[in-house]
């Protein structure tokens, strides 16, 4: 669904201080407007009203020769212009577009990115996902090169709302537990409250309603302190949403219910007609067409065409009304409006369930080929809904085990941001105290070369870090590739044997529901002592994903491995679980592939591995095959 509330970024600069009483009313001014910028910056202005108010007192005091403080206007206008009302949308990009020529940018660059990021989101609000999409893609990039933090966390959190929208769910989680941390070290509370709703939200799309409805209750009741009310009834429709796809449908109807209570009363036309298309989803599954019809009734009028998310579901559930009364042909014509709607977004997950309702619809027309169409359709496009979960988990595991690397890559860039305010604060003054620059300019090189000795001792230890798995203490993913790739070139020019052992635990997450996540680390933990314990150092060995292993066997042939991979599951089955829980047991699969003369590519060594595991696996598990 949409953000439920209003975008708006700003970076913040540091104020100066007053050195002479000639110009003290210029810099009164001046840290008026500063004041305002840090207020609009923190998150917490999320009243347009308000916004607008503020933008005047801006343009009242800021001067016309300031030009940093007049692009960071800019900027707040850029972002102020509202997308549910008429006409703002056309408004704001053609604002952004006209932002964008000014020349003074070109000293600004993080001014000019913000700007860009701006226009990439309204882009997106217009219905041009794809053209949004690059523009965040570019936004990260230069983000991460101008090392602005603000603006890396607010390009990583739009991208990853947008491709957890899509069902894109590894992306979305890494780019918003990233943005996470970001606002964390920035310390804007009320962005970290927006942030994690929106992993919540990931957690609830990828099936892990759970956790999801956890990290609701915890922003509901944070929202309710605070006394903000209508962040913590948008908390409670998403908690409804959660409940429903759990199958608790009373209970969901129940918050639905309470959610549009609340905007009809506070007359908020809009928020209430789209709890009413949510309640529709709910009334639906309870059989209750009659209030179904009444609900979207209801919200047609004020669920524009522009507006995707809400759209899109609103004919998809008119859809599923019409092919219950038997108005079949009714139903088709609703169906085609859904779906051009959740293809303009590429919301995959809606045009699964667009799918089913087709095959039902010909099912009742007769039209057996096209409902066995349509039927096919939706089950593919449930696997690859399928694959993007696991995906995620895979993801929210590597993320979990990298968070000290996360948190010294932000370090680092917080410390080279405070530099430069500290740098740029020393400049403006010096323009008043000329007669000390040569000592400050000294100052600061040796400050600066002092971090930057420690910066590149930091930088040999992130090298490292970043070849190693946290959890295990093994090569990772990226080291193991890069020694898998050179042995197979070794071994193709000598002519000699290479052989790899791709191999996992069974039913992992059996053993994380059952015993928890430590006991599943911990698990991991004792496969790669095994593997220390097992094998000669000349075997490189690599935790490659969440529970699977890696192992490049140089001048081994097939069967040698296929011992080695023997001998490895007995090892692992017999083991000594005494300090594990009552009832734990650990076994592994493994596939076994040897280097023939068709493989001319690394990738089909390990895919031939990777398919003799499948089968070990389709074999019942605590074996090993060979391709």
């Amino acid at each position: 669904m949409p953000k439920p509330f209003l975008l708006v970024k700003i970076m913040l600069f540091a104020s100066l201080l007053s050195v002479s009483s000639f110009c003290y009313a210029e810099q009164s001014n001046t840290d008026k407007a500063d004041a305002l910028f840090t207020l609009i910056n923190s998150g917490t202005v999320i009243n347009n009203q308000t916004l607008n108010t503020y933008i005047e007192r801006l343009e009242a005091i800021i001067a016309k020769d300031d030009t940093s403080r007049q692009l960071q206007l800019t900027r707040v206008r850029c972002w102020a212009f509202d997308p549910n009302e008429a006409d703002q949308l056309s408004k704001a990009l053609a604002f952004a577009q006209h932002a964008l020529t000014k020349p003074d940018l070109a000293d600004f660059p993080s001014h000019k990115l913000d700007l860009e990021l701006c226009q990439a989101w309204f882009t997106e609000q217009n219905g041009d996902v794809e053209l949004a999409l690059k523009g965040y893609n570019k936004a990260v990039n230069d983000a991460y090169a101008l090392e602005d933090l603000r603006l890396i966390a607010d390009a990583r959190s739009i991208r990853g709302y947008l491709n957890s929208y899509q069902g894109n769910f590894t992306q979305g989680l890494e780019d918003l537990i990233t943005s996470q941390s970001l606002y964390q070290s920035l310390n804007l509370p009320a962005w970290v409250k927006f942030n994690l709703y929106e992993i919540a939200t990931s957690y609830r799309r990828f099936g892990d309603q759970k956790n999801a409805i956890r990290y609701y209750k915890k922003l509901e009741h944070s929202y309710i302190t605070d006394k903000d009310f209508d962040a913590a009834i948008a908390v409670t429709v998403s908690i409804a949403i959660a409940e429903e796809e759990l199958g608790n449908l009373q209970t969901a109807k129940k918050l639905f219910e309470q959610g549009y209570l609340y905007w009809k009363a506070n007359k908020q036309e809009l928020q209430q007609a789209r709890v009413a298309v949510n309640m529709a989803g709910t009334l639906i599954k309870l059989g209750d067409f009659k209030k179904v019809n009444q609900y979207l009734n209801e919200a047609e009028p004020f669920i524009l065409p522009t507006d995707e998310a809400f759209y899109s579901f609103m004919h998809l559930f008119r859809a599923q009304t019409y092919l219950a009364n038997g108005k079949l042909i009714q139903a088709h014509e609703s169906l085609a409006l859904a779906r051009a709607a959740f293809k303009r977004v590429k919301n995959i997950r809606g045009l699964a369930e667009l799918q089913l309702v087709e095959s039902q619809i010909f099912l009742s027309q007769n039209n057996w080929q096209q409902a066995y169409r349509a039927l096919n359709e939706y089950v593919k496009q449930h696997k690859e809904l399928d694959l993007k979960r696991l995906s995620s988990y895979t993801t929210e595991m590597r993320t979990r085990f990298n968070v000290d690397q996360i948190e010294a890559e932000n370090r680092h860039l917080i410390e080279n941001q405070r530099l430069k305010e500290i740098e740029f604060a020393m400049l403006e003054q010096n323009k008043i105290q000329q007669g000390i620059i040569i000592f400050l300019g000294s100052f600061l090189i040796i400050i600066i070369s002092f971090f930057a000795y420690k910066q590149s001792q930091k930088n040999k230890l992130l090298s490292e870090l970043a070849l190693t798995d946290h959890l295990t203490q093994l090569p990772n993913r990226r080291y193991i590739y890069t020694k898998a790739q050179r042995c197979f070139e070794e071994a193709k020019k000598t002519q000699t044997p290479l052989s790899v052992i791709i191999f996992d635990a069974d039913h992992f997450k059996l053993i994380n529901d059952n015993f928890g996540h430590e006991v599943g680390d911990h698990a991991l933990v004792l496969l790669a002592d095994t593997c220390r314990e097992i094998l000669s150092s000349e075997y490189p060995t690599a935790r490659v994903g969440g529970e699977e292993f890696l192992i490049i066997l140089p001048e081994t042939d097939k069967a040698q491995a296929y011992k080695i991979a023997q001998n490895l599951i007995k090892t692992v089955c017999e083991a000594n679980f005494c300090k594990f829980p009552r009832g734990f047991a650990l076994t592994i699969s493994a596939g076994v592939a040897g280097l023939s003369t068709t493989d001319d590519k690394l990738s089909l060594l390990l895919k031939k591995a990777d398919d003799a595991l499948y089968q070990a696996k389709s074999n019942g598990r605590n074996q090993v095959k060979m391709s």
